[in-house]
């Protein structure tokens, strides 16, 4: 899995089954990665809705996939996906069976997008993001710009 390491920043839509217009979503994602695999933790922030913070921990399995775990507003998720090659594709659902969610990640060419479907209970979701590496602005007063600009 080749998963760069820094802050992601997500922006997309959540639409419920019936309805016809999505709510906006964003996302805020910090991606470390360790000998083991890759953790995720961040917030998701509906449009209609207060941010939810999750965590999610990637580790490579004996049978070539790789094995998901996470923690989503006090719920307990885990899960598989193929990440080796795209487009990578995952499904995770939490112990009791009620919520289920596929997703696939895809290469763009400024970042990742990611899309799926989500059952909660009698409830369909499908969503989609479009994510970009958020690169810090270091201003230095001794870095010369050889390009004009305008002011």
């Amino acid at each position: 899995m080749n998963l760069q390491t820094g802050r992601w920043i997500g922006k997309g839509s959540l639409l419920a089954e019936g309805q016809s217009l999505g709510h906006a979503v964003t996302c805020d994602v910090q991606v470390q990665k360790d000998e083991d695999g890759f953790t995720l933790t961040g917030t998701w922030q509906g449009s209609e809705a207060a941010a939810w913070e999750f965590a999610l921990r990637i580790v490579a399995n004996e049978v070539g996939t790789y094995t998901l775990g996470m923690r989503l507003a006090g719920d307990s998720l885990q899960g598989t996906a193929k990440l080796d090659s795209p487009p990578n594709l995952g499904l995770i659902w939490n112990d009791i069976g009620t919520v289920h969610a596929t997703f696939v990640l895809f290469p763009l060419t400024r970042g990742y997008g990611l899309r799926g479907f989500v059952r909660d209970g009698s409830h369909v979701y499908t969503w989609e993001m479009a994510f970009s590496l958020h690169q810090e602005t270091v201003k230095a007063d001794n870095v010369v710009s050889l390009r004009r600009r305008p002011r």
